[in-house]
């Protein structure tokens, strides 16, 4: 049988507020303008490298850290008529890299915005067409790899 949990019961527990972020209620913004048809969202991380040295007192090995990495993440949508993310990918391909901000949007039970992660110098890429499959009866998606330089939570 499951056990099921309240909010207070969660806040005790794991000594935090009890605002958790629910994974299926978001939002994507590109530029202050809102995507629909987003399904997921994936891979949103940042890390920095890790510097190694040795400072000849010791045998141990040390670390610092080191430059900032650009993050990368994959957004899919339905595949429709609208060609947004094919054409944003096509104008880096002709030499435009049109760098954009990007905004994941987390929403609360009611559907208000809880947090905002926003990305910045943003460019696409690569960009995967639809999978077909004549045995399947899904809809057709795409999806488009975006790195980001920066990213804050707001």
């Amino acid at each position: 049988m499951a056990i099921k949990f309240s909010r207070d019961t969660l806040k005790g527990l794991t000594k935090t507020n009890g605002d958790f972020h629910l994974s299926h209620r978001f939002g994507l913004e590109i530029d202050g303008i809102t995507i629909g048809g987003i399904h997921k969202v994936d891979g949103i991380e940042f890390e920095a490298e890790v510097v190694e040295y040795n400072d000849g007192e010791d045998a141990w090995t040390h670390c610092r850290p080191g430059v900032l990495k650009p993050g990368r993440i994959t957004v899919e949508r339905d595949f429709s008529s609208t060609k947004e993310f094919y054409s944003w990918r096509k104008e880096v391909i002709d030499g435009k890299a049109n760098r954009k901000s990007i905004s994941v949007i987390f929403h609360n039970d009611k559907g208000d915005e809880a947090k905002r992660l926003n990305l910045f110098n943003c460019f696409p890429a690569k960009w995967h067409g639809p999978a077909l499959n004549s045995k399947s009866s899904g809809h057709a998606t795409e999806r488009l790899e975006i790195v980001f330089e920066e990213c804050k939570f707001a």
